[in-house]
């Protein structure tokens, strides 16, 4: 049995060496995580540090994408989609800078006549009576219309044949097959001429362009006629030389005719004939 004085410094030296023991172990490892402070001198160097954090993935979920940028689109309106009648467009009271602010679209040029000719896209809709094609205003030197042409299409020609006929005094004309023509007469001349035929490419999507139409619009009162129209395939007509007169060949005296037996007309050389073909068939 151990002494009662060891007893006593056993326990003495327990309650100081554990609580040292204790306090040093906390000063080691919070020197391990703190970075030893440096005093400001002239061999102090900066500590960088750097933090990082990384947002929790989800197994099963797409990762995420930037948004898609929108560019904003505007569709120009069709030219001539503002206007809803024939009687909007082919009119004469019209200037130069009327057709300008009306169309984004046009294009200009002079014409051998002394007028400016101002072509603009026509696309007035999807309606059946719709124009859409080309139209031209041909403007004289005192800047009035002076002529209106227009080539093509619609799916309806009563509102336009109406408005010519009562307005402008348009009549029926003799057309070819298939063809319905208007004019405007004057004496043998024509000034104005409308022609309306089913047009060469007929889409069932699109019947409001299964008619072709040709309008040449001379402005009423005008001296302007129109030229003739020919025939689009001309072929002049030629002459042909004559015929000569053939004679059938007479008979011979020893009965033999022409239509008679080929094998009946041979007869063979006579010696004398036979021996002269021989001596001149090669050269002396």
């Amino acid at each position: 049995m151990a002494s009662r004085p060891l007893i006593i410094a056993s326990l003495l030296g327990a309650s100081v060496g554990v609580p040292y023991l204790a306090s040093h172990s906390q000063q080691a490892l919070n020197a391990t995580n703190n970075p030893p402070a440096t005093s400001a001198g002239a061999n102090a160097q900066p500590v960088a540090t750097f933090k990082t954090t990384a947002a929790p993935a989800t197994i099963g979920q797409p990762l995420p994408s930037s948004p898609a940028v929108v560019y904003p689109t505007t569709t120009p309106p069709l030219d001539g989609a503002q206007f809803t009648s024939a009687a909007q467009v082919l009119r004469f009271d019209v200037t130069k800078e009327w057709v300008y602010q009306n169309w984004s679209r046009k294009s200009t040029s002079p014409t051998d006549v002394g007028l400016l000719a101002v072509r603009v896209p026509l696309v007035m809709g999807t309606q059946m009576s719709a124009l859409a094609g080309a139209l031209t205003y041909y403007f004289n030197a005192q800047g009035q219309v002076e002529h209106i042409s227009f080539r093509g299409s619609t799916g309806d020609t009563t509102p336009l044949v109406q408005l010519l006929t009562r307005s402008y005094q348009f009549q029926p004309a003799t057309s070819p097959t298939g063809e319905k023509v208007y004019q405007v007469r004057s004496a043998d001349a024509v000034s104005s001429e409308l022609r309306l035929r089913p047009a060469a490419v007929m889409q069932s999507n699109a019947p409001q362009q299964s008619i072709a139409v040709e309008l040449e619009f001379a402005r009423p009162g005008s001296p302007r006629i129109l030229p003739p129209r020919e025939p689009a395939l001309q072929i002049p007509q030629v002459a042909s030389p004559p015929v000569a007169e053939t004679t059938p060949p007479a008979a011979s005296a020893s009965g033999k005719s022409a239509a008679g037996n080929y094998f009946n007309q041979v007869r063979y050389a006579t010696p004398a004939e036979e021996s002269q073909l021989l001596r001149n068939r090669w050269p002396q």
